[in-house]
């Protein structure tokens, strides 16, 4: 089984294609939580993976908890993927700590943090989804052959970037306080729908956001069919970005 978590679609591609090239079964671990905490016991024989994005290289909260409730017994292939703009920092290595992975992957995809970021061009995301591509097949051969592998992109100063940058941006950065929804809103629910956590939800029309803080995975403001979703003052004049198949 793949297990996985993704705000705007790069990881689901990610692990889908690993399921597909593998012969295993993807599945949306926020969908699998929504109704509670869920167990998971993965036997000697098992294969089992992980694949989420890198936020402020770290794991996403949500895939950490998700990690901490598998159980993998003596023998097992369990694996990690990331998905990130640049680098991951120490966020494997950490992930580790609770979660035994043989073998741990990062795979450079499209930006989608426009907080920070504007999106990158339509030739630059056709590049970079080639380029996944490729190396999504020299994934599941090894995972088909039950490798042991670390080919992750730390970067500068990873231990220091996870160590001090990551705890910040939980803490200070994924506030909900900023995000809005501007007239051009036409109360589709579609970021209701979305988010993987239920932090939005529809009052008079018009989403509001319950939760004090949230993933930050961006799926609400990237999503959006009509650009009404904006973070402070930011992101009006910046693009959009979800993973689509024919980019």
């Amino acid at each position: 089984m793949v297990y996985y978590f993704s705000g705007t679609g790069n990881s689901k591609w990610v692990a889908q294609e690993l399921a597909r090239r593998t012969g295993d079964e993807a599945q949306d671990i926020a969908a699998l939580i929504k109704d509670g905490p869920t167990a998971v016991y993965a036997g000697k024989d098992a294969r089992i993976g992980v694949v989420f994005p890198i936020y402020a290289w770290g794991v996403p909260t949500i895939m950490e908890r998700f990690c901490k409730s598998i159980t993998l017994a003596q023998g097992a292939y369990a694996y990690a993927v990331c998905t990130c703009g640049g680098s991951a920092g120490n966020a494997m290595k950490r992930l580790k700590r609770f979660f035994l992975w043989r073998s741990a992957w990062s795979i450079m995809m499209p930006n989608n943090y426009i907080i920070g970021y504007d999106v990158d061009t339509p030739e630059e995301v056709a590049r970079l989804k080639q380029d996944a591509s490729e190396k999504i097949d020299s994934i599941s051969k090894k995972i088909l052959s039950s490798e042991n592998a670390y080919d992750v992109s730390e970067g500068k100063g990873a231990g220091i970037k996870t160590a001090l940058v990551r705890p910040m941006f939980n803490r200070f950065a994924r506030r909900t306080k900023p995000f809005y929804a501007t007239d051009a809103c036409n109360s589709c629910g579609q970021c209701v729908r979305d988010c993987p956590v239920k932090a939005i939800r529809l009052d008079g029309g018009k989403p509001h956001w319950v939760n004090r803080s949230c993933e930050q995975c961006l799926s609400c403001i990237n999503r959006c069919p009509q650009k009404a979703i904006q973070y402070g003052r930011g992101t009006a004049s910046k693009g959009r970005y979800f993973f689509c198949d024919s980019m």
